[in-house]
């Protein structure tokens, strides 16, 4: 309600103008390192467009906690970018590395970071399960030196530049208020995203024909919520919408016969959703989200088709997951609050918050 209050005293302009700034800041690392890659290897990179991806992190790192923790976040996107590649080979270290990124985001929750601090295993699960090929390669060679330090600086320049920027345009601004959550929540929170993504995580990499199982893991950590009063309606809505933004794309791409038409629309896709969440619909932001990412992460025709009916099914299968979870963990506090709860005591969070 509050966030529905603040966007109606927003100006439509003033919401359009952030949409552009949210779409040109996304696609500007890209462009930078498409020239940075042609100018190191003497051709054009593919791969290099996935800098679009660390810059989702690093606009949300800079508008919740500021630059300093937007430059660190974007300095771990780069350091674990290969590590994430790497651990891809097996689905055990796969499932450890998202495990130990999912207690880091569990412990951010503590001091009001974890809707940007989520977005960093969301966006690496890309790297750990299916990287891109380097050079027109059809495979990956995940243990090649240099295809691992280019990703490295990929991921690294992509977070890096919209964190630079966006705190430089935010500077006159105050800070963002954040909102801690209590440890018994962030234990809660903690137990459920980390059990779900690891097993999720291991699953994808064992079954090696699912077509963008990163998706699973994505609706997962964008669906599961934190807290526990009135989380399990809310829950339900967004699994209900995006799945029918699933649904959509499949509808969509039936009807599309031109690769360059299908990334037209993801991007108006993406327009639609940004506004729609500047204007506190967020039911319009999770229809719309889906077939933008499903639009713009795929390469070919078939593959958007394809990639369409898995988040079908990974939504479902995801949101079922979620919202049993979600049911639980509000059966738990009940359970606790009844039974007395425990000290909530933190001096580290304490002295994290009146450092902020």
């Amino acid at each position: 309600m509050a966030a529905s209050k603040r966007s109606m005293r927003m100006p439509v302009k003033r919401r359009l103008i952030l949409v552009v700034a949210a779409v040109v800041l996304v696609l500007l690392p890209a462009i930078v390192m498409v020239l940075v890659t042609w100018f190191g290897t003497g051709e054009v990179q593919g791969a290099a467009t996935w800098a679009s991806i660390p810059a989702i992190v690093g606009i949300a790192a800079a508008i919740s906690g500021g630059r300093r923790y937007a430059v660190i976040v974007a300095i771990v996107m780069g350091f674990l970018a290969p590590v994430a590649i790497v651990a891809g080979m097996s689905p055990v270290s796969g499932a450890a590395l998202m495990a130990i990124l999912c207690m880091t985001v569990g412990r951010l929750s503590r001091v009001g970071l974890q809707k940007s601090g989520l977005l960093v295993p969301v966006m690496l699960s890309w790297a750990l399960i299916d990287p891109p090929a380097w050079d027109g390669a059809t495979s990956v060679n995940r243990l090649d030196t240099g295809y691992l330090l280019w990703m490295a600086l990929i991921f690294f320049v992509g977070g890096l530049i919209p964190a630079l920027l966006v705190s430089y345009l935010l500077r006159k601004h105050k800070p963002a208020t954040l909102a801690p959550h209590s440890r018994g929540e962030a234990v809660t929170y903690t137990v459920m995203i980390t059990t779900l993504v690891t097993v999720a995580t291991f699953y994808v990499l064992d079954n090696p024909k699912m077509i963008g199982g990163a998706f699973l893991i994505a609706v997962i950590m964008v669906m599961a919520p934190i807290g526990t009063a009135q989380t399990l309606k809310p829950t339900v809505f967004r699994v209900l919408g995006t799945i029918l933004g699933s649904v959509f794309i499949v509808l969509v791409v039936s009807q599309v016969h031109a690769l360059g038409l299908v990334y037209l629309i993801g991007l108006a896709f993406l327009v639609i959703s940004v506004f729609a969440r500047l204007s506190g619909l967020a039911w319009v932001y999770y229809v719309f989200m889906v077939p933008a990412t499903a639009c713009l992460n795929s390469t070919t025709l078939t593959q958007v088709g394809e990639l369409g009916k898995q988040r079908v099914v990974d939504n479902v299968v995801g949101g079922i997951l979620v919202i049993v979870a979600t049911a639980l963990a509000i059966g738990y506090s009940q359970w606790t609050s009844r039974h007395g709860e425990v000290i909530d005591d933190d001096d580290e969070v304490a002295s994290v918050a009146a450092m902020a």
